[in-house]
């Protein structure tokens, strides 16, 4: 019994330790797990704080960017703006040599040509430091170099192009009639020493505004009035030069020509569609002078708020006003006209002739203009000019940003 005794014990105990042997392989298999798994997590929170790090540098380093862009665009403006002009960038004396490039002739631009007012910005956190930069050998070729510094860095070059443009300038003119007498001529009154060269009949001339009634390019004491009664100063010596640059300064006569044209279209044009047009501009010369008929002119023009002008240019002759006509504005004659009758005319405004008004016959009326008659003004063709301006482009793939 007690050897059958033993037996049984040991195989009694052969499960306890057969379980505790599992417990043992359990255990660590789970703390195995639980390594692996806190590997794992480990693995990916450096994963996560590496893409958080790098996300960071890509902000950052995008931040960067957009201040050195903002340093080139910052740049162009100034350049753009006319702020230094094309003589001073041409002007080798404000361009310092690095000594680099093809024979050492880059160039960047001196403190006095590109001052700290540029080429430092703050934009941002970021400290921008911007420089000009050229070749010697291609000095309308410009190179704008951006350096953005702070949590990264970040550099852009922008090469541009310097250029010319031919610009044009349309300035209104207006004609003030008020600032004229009533009579302007280059040279002077009729000689009533010498027969038939004094001004005769019964035509009278009243100053406007001005207080002057006559305007002549030859001296006070070569103007002898003869019959014509006069109201108002007669000033010699007024202008030098011909009659037409005293009056329009700004305007030529080809100018005159073609905005008389326009109108006498447009006016064709209005009575076709049956509605109204008032032209302010008359010009003939020696091709279309016989439009008028008889060479007399009969039509009244103007009114006072809206005068007209009626020129007579080399070649047209010297129409006779009559039959009443009232005119108002002002009315030139290019050619000798200075015997010319007037006949029962009344201008309002003023005459202008080239050349001695030696004969004014009949009952002509010369008045000036005042405030109460009108407004005296009319538009004329605008002057045009021309000039130059610098240009600035950028150049096609020169872009540049490390």
């Amino acid at each position: 019994m007690p050897a059958n005794s033993s037996t049984d014990t040991t195989f009694l105990y052969m499960p306890i330790i057969q379980r505790q042997q599992q417990g043992m392989v359990t255990l660590a298999m789970t703390l195995l797990v639980l390594f692996l798994s806190s590997l794992m997590v480990f693995q990916s929170s450096s994963g996560l704080l590496f893409e958080i790090k790098t996300g960071n540098n890509q902000v950052s380093q995008s931040k960067a960017m957009e201040a050195a862009r903002g340093g080139i665009e910052h740049a162009l403006a100034w350049l753009a703006s006319g702020a230094v002009s094309n003589t001073a960038l041409a002007n080798a004396s404000n361009w310092n040599n690095d000594g680099r490039g093809p024979s050492g002739n880059n160039q960047q631009a001196s403190g006095s040509l590109f001052g700290s007012a540029v080429s430092a910005q703050s934009i941002g956190s970021y400290s921008v430091a911007i420089s000009l930069w050229r070749n010697s050998s291609a000095p309308n070729t410009l190179e704008i170099r951006a350096i953005a510094s702070g949590d990264a860095s970040a550099s852009i070059r922008q090469k541009v192009q310097l250029g010319t443009l031919t610009t044009t300038t349309s300035t209104p003119v207006t004609l003030n009639l008020a600032s004229f007498a009533p009579i302007v001529v280059e040279g002077s009154l009729g000689d009533c020493g010498k027969k038939k060269s004094c001004i005769t009949g019964n035509p009278s001339v009243s100053a406007g505004d001005s207080g002057v009634a006559i305007m002549t390019s030859a001296s006070a004491a070569a103007n002898q009035p003869g019959h014509l009664s006069i109201t108002g100063q007669v000033k010699g010596n007024a202008f030098s030069g011909s009659a037409w640059d005293f009056v329009f300064p700004k305007t030529s006569k080809e100018q005159i020509r073609l905005e008389s044209e326009a109108q006498a279209a447009a006016e064709l044009a209005a009575q076709q569609a049956g509605t109204s047009y008032q032209r302010t501009v008359y010009y003939f010369d020696a091709s279309n002078i016989g439009s008028i008929g008889g060479q007399n002119w009969h039509q009244n023009i103007g009114s006072p708020s809206q005068p007209a002008i009626l020129v007579f240019d080399t070649g047209a002759g010297c129409p006779k006003m009559n039959g009443g006509v009232v005119i108002y504005g002002l009315v030139y004659y290019a050619d000798s006209c200075g015997k010319n009758g007037w006949g029962g005319a009344t201008l309002t405004g003023s005459l202008v002739t080239e050349d001695n008004l030696s004969d004014l016959t009949a009952n002509t009326r010369f008045q000036g203009w005042s405030a109460s008659t009108g407004s005296g003004s009319i538009s004329l063709p605008p002057t045009i000019s021309t000039g130059t301006t610098s240009s600035l482009s950028r150049k096609t793939a020169s872009w540049r940003d490390f």
